[in-house]
């Protein structure tokens, strides 16, 4: 298997008014004039379809079926990247990240480290406010890394752990400081861990705000929101980039039951589904309607953990065996329909993080499992591998595998209620699980390979891991090494941590044929450009 090259992006026009700052590592974004800005968003949301983009009007709604709900308003509470893909719609994040996955502008319009890399100062837009009038200067930013570090309810604490202090330098520059070396910081601040909500609403009503009120300086501004029903918005024209928000109005129609999407779409009662069911994809295309099911935009890797900390898999031998035994093509064959691929990566091929080695490394072999188990020693190959009704059927598969070189594995059928407290509380033998990814690609391998990782059932780090990891921190996004240094990274991770992974396929997503293509961001909808009708 070959590394796939990674698109390469026209040079950045000057920023005339960017000051130079010597003896500092600096990573100057996009061009500051407004014109050269909308162009490279408009490119990146896929502006020069034949769809037009480009130079349409305004106008249109545009009608999405969402199969989820949104059990939570305030971007600071909300992990999932399926809720926090509506929440762009009310939010805009301090960066974005183009199709290549580097950083471009957003609230914020460039960054600066020190030389040792752990002092990051941020540089706002100037004017900018929310949705609600109210100022989002610096102070604005302050506040909300700081809540995010310290709210009880936060699911950015693991994101922002590295932050030490922040303070507003003036209206428009933030300071960041930070426990340590990390030049990939910045990575956290685009897309999903960096929507910023209201201060004044925050201060003001934490419980509307994240209820039914919320409030940021995205695109589209909300006029209702029934709780578990429906959102229903309108376009803002306080929005820093307003002009290239192509759509008036916005319905999202919560918890729409998959098995009525498709039929939705072909009627017109929707014309975007945030998800559709795989086994729908084809006949959505034959109906006409623009499906994408591309791992650069949106993709889960299904995984299974074991925790190293408890027998068998106390003993390397059981896990060598235990990813040997695993059949990965019958799981894209049997549960994909023709979507997925088999990998043993963390990540998609089109990642930065991907290396192929680990493909190559880790193949299918019984005859090497049974060998490996019966090297052992272990006289008790009982496993329980803990699902939720999402995960049960790679469970089955994988249950089958297993048991054909000797394992005996037991099903627990969990609800979700009863199934996190023991996956976060790192009590559970085994889990199946996956996960999509994050901004920052080594806090994406961090989640599995670190101490502190959300998704390391053994909550232990390899010292190898470790050093591998320092690399990465140490080197500046834009040094030609880094995803080497991140690919390495990657490849340690797996051969030392708990997380076996199966296979990566991608979400698919559909919209009616008058709606423009979006761009491939992966993780996060970017509106800018898109038209209806």
């Amino acid at each position: 298997m070959r590394k796939k090259s990674r698109p390469t992006l026209a040079a950045p026009a000057p920023r005339g008014a960017v000051r130079r700052r010597t003896n500092r590592v600096r990573r100057s974004l996009v061009a500051a004039s407004a014109a050269v800005l909308t162009a490279s968003l408009l490119a990146a949301c896929g502006g020069s379809s034949s769809s037009g983009a480009a130079g349409s009007g305004t106008g249109g709604v545009l009608n999405i079926a969402n199969p989820g709900d949104v059990p939570a308003y305030d971007p600071v509470v909300l992990g999932p990247t399926a809720t926090t893909q509506t929440l762009s719609l009310i939010y805009e994040p301090l960066f974005t990240l183009d199709e290549a996955g580097k950083i471009q502008p957003a609230l914020a319009t460039d960054y600066t480290f020190n030389d040792k890399g752990d002092r990051l100062s941020l540089t706002l837009r100037e004017g900018l406010t929310f949705q609600d009038g109210s100022p989002l200067d610096a102070e604005a930013v302050v506040y909300h890394l700081e809540r995010g570090l310290s709210q009880e309810n936060s699911a950015l604490k693991a994101a922002y752990h590295e932050i030490k202090s922040v303070k507003a330098v003036d209206a428009t520059h933030v300071q960041i400081d930070l426990t340590r070396t990390d030049f990939g910081f910045p990575l956290i601040l685009a897309n999903r861990s960096a929507l910023i909500a209201s201060k004044q609403a925050a201060e003001s009503d934490l419980k509307t705000l994240n209820a039914t009120g919320p409030v940021g300086a995205g695109p589209f501004k909300v006029v209702k929101v029934v709780p578990g029903a429906s959102i229903t918005l309108e376009k803002w024209d306080g929005y820093w980039d307003a002009d290239n928000i192509k759509i008036d109005t916005v319905k999202v129609s919560l918890q729409t039951d998959p098995a009525t999407v498709l039929s939705g779409l072909q009627t017109g009662v929707y014309n975007f589904a945030l998800s559709l069911s795989p086994q729908n994809v084809e006949s959505a295309k034959a109906s006409g309607l623009k499906v994408w099911a591309d791992t650069a935009a949106n993709w889960v890797a299904t995984f299974v953990n074991v925790n190293k900390k408890i027998a068998p898999f106390t003993n390397p031998k059981v896990v060598e065996a235990f990813n040997a035994a695993i059949d990965r093509e019958a799981f894209v064959k049997n549960l994909t329909f023709g979507l997925g691929v088999a990998s043993a990566n963390p990540v998609p091929s089109n990642n930065p993080a991907f290396n192929p080695a680990i493909d190559e490394e880790i193949a299918f072999d019984p005859a090497k499992a049974k060998k490996l188990l019966a090297e052992s020693g272990e006289k008790d190959l009982s496993i329980e591998v803990h699902v939720f009704p999402t995960t049960s059927a790679p469970a089955e598969q994988l249950q089958q595998q297993l048991e054909a070189v000797g394992f005996k594995v037991k099903i627990v059928a969990d609800d979700t209620t009863s199934f996190y407290p023991g996956y976060y509380g790192k009590t559970q033998q085994a889990a199946v699980y996956g996960y999509v990814g994050r901004d920052n690609k080594l806090l994406a391998l961090d989640e599995h390979f670190s101490a502190s990782g959300i998704l390391n059932l053994s909550a232990t780090e390899d010292p190898a891991y470790t050093a591998a990891r320092q690399k990465v921190l140490t080197t500046p996004l834009d040094d030609p090494n880094y995803d080497d240094y991140l690919q390495a990274a990657a490849k340690v991770g797996v051969e030392t941590g708990g997380s076996v992974f199966l296979y990566t396929s991608p979400t698919a997503s559909v919209t009616s044929a008058d709606v423009s293509d979006f761009g491939k961001t992966d993780g996060l909808f970017r509106w800018n450009g898109i038209t209806v009708g």
